[in-house]
Order: structure tokens, then C-alpha cells, then sequence
């Protein structure tokens, strides 16, 4: 499953799709006590997965967003969204506009979004979500 979801996003961004070195022994420690075991999968092979594109100047690649967060991103971002709105999830991934993808405790996907301060049902689980940006 966890494999097909990163096939999904490879097939989705192509050239653009960079994934990042595996968590460490450390980090999975503390990712498992933290993350959704779908999520902690992911992380495992990829902690946080890249978009690139080449830079006009060099044509060598650089990173222009996270597909999935990185471990401390995803620390990061949903210790904000916890403190700030007190309601439960993880947050992986941003919407780049300034909103998140909220993967909450019954698999499902919500998306908060800053400009009416609310979350709105996105998608039923990990796949789905990656299979809505195909379309």
C-alpha cells in the first residue's frame, strides 16, 4: 500500500518528485509514538518527499515545495495547528496557499484553511488524497 501511494506521487510529479533519505533509528522512534502507521510508511522510505523543478540560471534542480512534509515539519506544523485550534490530526502536507492537509486519527483528510478558519473533508485516506491532484 505504502509503496503504491509513493508510485502515485512519482507517476503524478514525474522528474519533479525527489525523495529524501529514510528516518534514521532515532526519528523513527520518536515518528512511531506520533504518526499514523500509513504516514510513519511513507516516512520510513522517504522521510518528507520533494517537488522540484531545474532552476532557470543553473538547470540543476532545487526544491520549490515539500509533497509530504519531513518528520520535524510535520512536528512542527501540526504542534502549530494543535496549539492554535486544538482539534486532533497530523499535519503532512501543505496546500500552497497557506492552508494544510489534516491526516486525522480515522485515516480520513481534511483541509484547513486560513481565510474562513475552518477544516473541510478532502479526501477518505493517503491514496485518494494523491489520487485527487492527478485529476
Amino acid at each position: 500500500m505504502v509503496l503504491d501511494i509513493i508510485k502515485l506521487i512519482q507517476q503524478i510529479y514525474g522528474d519533479s518528485c525527489q525523495l529524501r533519505s529514510p528516518l534514521n533509528k532515532r526519528q523513527y522512534e520518536k515518528a512511531r509514538k506520533m504518526l499514523p502507521v500509513e504516514l510513519l510508511e511513507i516516512l520510513k522510505i522517504s522521510n518528507g518527499i520533494n517537488e522540484t523543478m531545474p532552476n532557470p540560471n543553473t538547470g540543476n534542480n532545487m526544491v520549490i515545495d515539500r509533497i509530504i512534509y519531513s518528520l520535524a515539519e510535520i512536528e512542527s506544523q501540526t504542534n502549530c495547528y494543535l496549539g492554535e485550534y486544538g482539534n486532533k490530526g497530523v499535519v503532512f502536507a501543505g496546500n500552497g496557499a497557506g492552508g494544510f492537509f489534516i491526516l486525522k486519527p480515522n485515516g480520513k483528510i481534511f483541509l484547513y484553511e486560513y481565510f474562513d478558519l475552518d477544516e473541510e473533508y478532502y479526501a477518505d485516506n493517503l491514496t485518494d488524497y494523491f489520487k485527487k491532484w492527478r485529476n
